[in-house]
């Protein structure tokens, strides 16, 4: 991080500047913002960058939705004067003029720093909580050459369009790089779908003072709106006219009675196991080269943005040893093995009705699932996890415990005003990375032709950890075939 030219000045009376017009941006479906330059004199953002440097203490934000660096609010800083200053700017000046432009009756300002370093991101969310009525974000990088970033550098304000339904869609319709002494609102709803986009340079740190003018209850908050379900997946049940030969496609070792009874042992301890080399390796080695070159495979993207961003084959297009694998997953014989594995009802006499979902995934940079996305299980399942053409790093799973759940709604709506509230009673608290340790019931890393078998209760969460630019897929994408059963 650069410190040059970081001399101490004063705000010059935080006066906002007058000779520039806001620019007022219209989206479609109902999401507008507005683009105020040079909100404050020149080179106040020096000071304030110099104060955020040497003043600040930092905390480290992680979690399925982002990962970045962030600050208690700005009325905790007592010792931070130009940040205390420009939170008095915020409540006298902005607030007020927002008032008058919006027509909004707005009763106070949150507001903390935030610093994004390279790989660090938020995903998709749209602020929306109770009182929430407009969002801010005002952007310093007052380095020679860097005052205005570009969409190579990472870090974009990124502007979702949403379907009929209330769902931010891809593409991103409009990406906003950072500028310097710029200063960005927009209308809190429940279609103000927006994300930041990664940072991938190394040279500067993404740096803003971000937050809400809060007021009355959010008129799209009482419509419900921001608790809207997520799809969820289809079961189907086994299919019976299916019949594969296990011995043709299994390793061998799985096969036997031996090994069969060892691992239902360890699932009934830990309720979980990992397969390694469980298909032949002429199988796999197949699968994976059908993968990677065959065109005729159709993929389409998942969404919507704001639960998940990977791509999922069309299952009626597979063909050759890829059709194969798949069918073996919702075949009978794969619900008698799974029976004997696990001594789960999914096979046999005491079998009512079993069902299974399965997808054939694709991970690239820039996907993830996050909690809430329709995962969560609602009643005891069975899940396998098989990875071809595995990347460490991409298409990581996290298992949290049933009472994460409870904090869902508020990573859906992005960084909470709770996490603020806690970092100024504990400005020494740990990270959320550490926090949620307790949580952690499992953490599956990818590994090529090993299939993960993972019992979860009811209620365990779990999310796909973001792929960042930074993840190594020097041999192209990862894929993972991923399927849930139920007894």
């Amino acid at each position: 991080m650069s410190r040059n030219g970081c001399k101490q000045r004063g705000l010059n009376k935080h006066q906002p500047q007058k000779k520039t017009k806001p620019v007022h941006k219209s989206m479609g479906n109902h999401f507008n913002y507005v683009l105020l330059p040079e909100l404050l004199a020149e080179d106040s953002t020096r000071s304030l960058v110099h104060e955020m440097i040497n003043k600040v203490h930092w905390s480290r934000k992680q979690m399925d939705l982002y990962e970045f660096y962030q600050s208690t609010d700005l009325s905790n800083m007592l010792d931070s004067r130009l940040l205390a200053n420009f939170l008095q700017l915020l409540r006298k000046q902005v607030r007020p003029w927002l008032e008058e432009v919006t027509n909004l009756k707005l009763d106070y300002v949150s507001a903390s720093c935030s610093m994004y370093t390279c790989g660090d991101y938020l995903l998709v969310h749209d602020d929306l909580l109770k009182d929430r009525q407009i969002a801010f974000v005002y952007y310093m990088s007052p380095w020679q050459g860097v005052e205005e970033w570009n969409e190579e550098q990472g870090g974009c304000l990124e502007i979702f369009a949403s379907d009929d339904q209330c769902f931010p869609q891809f593409p991103v319709q409009r990406k906003i790089p950072p500028k310097n002494n710029q200063f960005a609102f927009f209308k809190v709803g429940s279609r103000s779908f927006h994300q930041v986009g990664e940072v991938t340079t190394y040279d500067y740190p993404r740096l803003t003072i971000n937050g809400w003018f809060h007021g009355a209850t959010n008129e799209a908050f009482v419509g419900g709106d921001s608790s809207r379900a997520f799809p969820r997946l289809a079961y189907l049940q086994p299919d019976i006219n299916n019949r594969p030969t296990l011995g043709l496609l299994l390793n061998d070792v799985y096969l036997k009675a031996a090994t069969r009874r060892s691992i239902q042992k360890r699932i009934e301890e830990n309720s979980e196991i990992c397969l390694y080399e469980f298909f032949k390796r002429e199988k796999f080695e197949l699968a994976r080269a059908q993968l990677l070159n065959d065109a005729t495979l159709t993929w389409r993207r998942q969404g919507p943005a704001n639960a998940h961003n990977y791509e999922l084959m069309d299952l009626s297009t597979a063909k050759g040893t890829v059709e194969e694998l798949l069918q073996l997953f919702r075949s009978n014989a794969m619900f008698q093995l799974l029976r004997d594995f696990t001594d789960l009802d999914l096979y046999g006499v005491d079998a009512i009705t079993p069902t299974c979902s399965v997808e054939l995934q694709r991970w690239s940079h820039g996907n993830y699932t996050v909690l809430g996305d329709g995962l969560v299980s609602e009643e005891n399942t069975l899940d396998l996890v098989y990875y071809l053409n595995a990347a460490e790093g991409a298409a990581v799973i996290t298992y949290l415990s049933p009472e994460v759940e409870q904090r869902t709604t508020h990573h859906q709506n992005g960084l909470d005003d709770q996490s603020i509230e806690e970092a100024e009673d504990d400005p020494d608290q740990e990270d959320d990375e550490t926090c949620q340790d307790d949580s952690v019931l499992l953490t599956i890393s990818p590994v090529d032709n090993a299939l993960n078998i993972v019992y979860r209760c009811e209620g365990t969460t779990k999310f796909t950890k973001y792929v960042s630019r930074n993840t190594p897929l020097d041999k192209g994408p990862v894929f993972v075939i991923s399927c849930s059963y139920k007894e």
